[in-house]
Protein backbone atom coordinates (compact mmCIF):
# COMPACT_ATOMS: atom_id res chain seq x y z
CA UNK A 1 0.00 0.00 0.00
CA UNK A 2 1.49 3.60 -0.43
CA UNK A 3 -0.26 7.07 -0.27
CA UNK A 4 0.76 10.13 -1.84
CA UNK A 5 2.27 13.15 0.81
CA UNK A 6 2.42 16.68 0.28
CA UNK A 7 4.61 19.18 1.39
CA UNK A 8 2.68 20.95 4.13
CA UNK A 9 1.54 17.63 6.21
CA UNK A 10 5.67 16.53 6.22
CA UNK A 11 7.24 20.01 6.93
CA UNK A 12 4.75 19.76 9.89
CA UNK A 13 6.96 17.08 11.36
CA UNK A 14 9.87 19.23 11.88
CA UNK A 15 8.26 22.59 12.24
CA UNK A 16 5.47 23.19 14.87
CA UNK A 17 2.49 24.17 13.46
CA UNK A 18 -1.48 23.54 14.96
CA UNK A 19 -1.77 20.47 12.69
CA UNK A 20 2.20 18.69 13.77
CA UNK A 21 0.32 16.29 16.25
CA UNK A 22 -2.05 15.21 13.55
CA UNK A 23 0.62 14.71 10.66
CA UNK A 24 3.35 13.29 13.19
CA UNK A 25 0.46 10.53 14.44
CA UNK A 26 -0.69 9.41 10.88
CA UNK A 27 3.22 9.17 9.31
CA UNK A 28 3.84 7.26 12.30
CA UNK A 29 0.75 4.80 11.66
CA UNK A 30 1.99 4.48 7.94
CA UNK A 31 5.49 3.14 8.74
CA UNK A 32 4.37 0.92 11.21
CA UNK A 33 1.78 -0.07 8.69
CA UNK A 34 4.57 -0.33 5.98
CA UNK A 35 2.89 2.34 3.82
CA UNK A 36 4.92 3.56 0.88
CA UNK A 37 5.21 7.37 1.04
CA UNK A 38 5.19 8.49 -2.40
CA UNK A 39 5.38 12.67 -4.02
CA UNK A 40 6.07 14.28 -6.88
CA UNK A 41 9.52 15.61 -7.31
CA UNK A 42 8.86 19.06 -6.66
CA UNK A 43 8.36 17.88 -2.88
CA UNK A 44 11.78 17.88 -2.17
CA UNK A 45 12.10 21.49 -3.25
CA UNK A 46 8.87 22.41 -1.91
CA UNK A 47 9.81 21.49 1.41
CA UNK A 48 13.51 23.02 1.36
CA UNK A 49 11.92 26.57 0.14
CA UNK A 50 9.66 26.18 3.10
CA UNK A 51 12.42 25.34 5.01
CA UNK A 52 14.29 28.70 4.08
CA UNK A 53 11.53 31.14 4.14
CA UNK A 54 11.76 30.36 7.62
CA UNK A 55 14.79 30.71 7.93
CA UNK A 56 15.43 34.20 6.51
CA UNK A 57 12.45 34.71 8.46
CA UNK A 58 14.20 34.31 11.66
CA UNK A 59 12.00 31.18 13.10
CA UNK A 60 14.92 28.93 12.75
CA UNK A 61 18.75 28.92 12.40
CA UNK A 62 20.47 28.21 9.34
CA UNK A 63 21.72 24.57 11.02
CA UNK A 64 18.06 23.50 11.86
CA UNK A 65 17.14 24.09 8.30
CA UNK A 66 19.76 21.80 7.07
CA UNK A 67 18.85 18.99 9.79
CA UNK A 68 15.46 19.14 9.26
CA UNK A 69 15.49 18.72 5.32
CA UNK A 70 18.23 15.82 6.19
CA UNK A 71 15.28 14.62 8.29
CA UNK A 72 12.25 14.78 6.18
CA UNK A 73 14.52 13.25 3.14
CA UNK A 74 14.85 10.75 5.61
CA UNK A 75 11.44 9.75 5.11
CA UNK A 76 12.17 7.80 2.33
CA UNK A 77 9.81 9.57 0.50
CA UNK A 78 9.66 8.14 -3.14
CA UNK A 79 9.95 10.85 -5.64
CA UNK A 80 8.45 10.75 -9.00
CA UNK A 81 9.89 12.34 -11.92
CA UNK A 82 7.25 14.79 -14.11
CA UNK A 83 6.06 12.57 -17.43
CA UNK A 84 4.06 14.48 -19.81
CA UNK A 85 1.31 12.19 -19.12
CA UNK A 86 1.55 13.82 -15.36
CA UNK A 87 2.29 17.14 -16.59
CA UNK A 88 -1.07 17.51 -18.60
CA UNK A 89 -2.69 15.64 -15.55
CA UNK A 90 -0.98 18.07 -13.20
CA UNK A 91 -2.00 21.36 -15.47
CA UNK A 92 -5.97 19.81 -15.69
CA UNK A 93 -5.93 19.45 -11.98
CA UNK A 94 -4.97 23.53 -11.61
CA UNK A 95 -7.62 24.08 -13.88
CA UNK A 96 -10.31 22.15 -11.67
CA UNK A 97 -9.08 23.50 -8.65
CA UNK A 98 -9.07 26.88 -10.32
CA UNK A 99 -5.56 27.06 -9.28
CA UNK A 100 -2.95 29.65 -11.47
CA UNK A 101 -0.21 27.31 -10.82
CA UNK A 102 -0.08 23.45 -10.81
CA UNK A 103 1.98 22.34 -8.34
CA UNK A 104 -1.22 21.38 -5.61
CA UNK A 105 -2.06 19.35 -9.02
CA UNK A 106 1.11 17.16 -9.55
CA UNK A 107 0.17 15.73 -5.99
CA UNK A 108 -3.14 14.86 -7.36
CA UNK A 109 -1.85 13.83 -10.78
CA UNK A 110 0.57 11.29 -9.27
CA UNK A 111 -2.43 9.90 -6.46
CA UNK A 112 -4.75 9.52 -9.65
CA UNK A 113 -2.19 7.68 -11.66
CA UNK A 114 -1.25 5.52 -8.68
CA UNK A 115 -4.56 4.82 -7.84
CA UNK A 116 -3.34 6.06 -3.73
CA UNK A 117 -5.32 8.33 -1.53
CA UNK A 118 -3.46 11.97 -1.51
CA UNK A 119 -2.80 13.06 2.00
CA UNK A 120 -2.37 16.99 2.80
CA UNK A 121 -2.72 19.34 5.83
CA UNK A 122 -3.93 22.13 3.57
CA UNK A 123 -8.04 21.93 4.37
CA UNK A 124 -8.74 24.47 1.87
CA UNK A 125 -6.72 22.08 -0.92
CA UNK A 126 -8.47 18.96 0.14
CA UNK A 127 -12.33 20.47 0.02
CA UNK A 128 -11.53 22.02 -3.36
CA UNK A 129 -10.12 18.47 -4.45
CA UNK A 130 -13.09 16.91 -3.32
CA UNK A 131 -15.90 19.18 -4.61
CA UNK A 132 -14.06 18.68 -8.17
CA UNK A 133 -14.80 14.63 -7.51
CA UNK A 134 -11.48 13.17 -5.89
CA UNK A 135 -13.24 11.23 -3.00
CA UNK A 136 -9.35 9.63 -1.98
CA UNK A 137 -8.28 13.14 -0.87
CA UNK A 138 -7.82 13.47 2.66
CA UNK A 139 -6.90 16.16 5.21
CA UNK A 140 -5.02 14.97 7.79
CA UNK A 141 -7.32 17.03 10.41
CA UNK A 142 -10.17 14.59 9.47
CA UNK A 143 -7.93 10.78 10.23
Amino acid sequence: MAVVVDANLTVALVVELPYSGACLRKVQEWHAADVELLAPSLWQYEIASTLRKLTAAGHMEAGEGSASLSDLCALGVAMFEPTPALSLSALEWAGRLGRRVAYDGAYLALAEQEQVEFWTADRRLATAAQAAGADWVRNVDEA
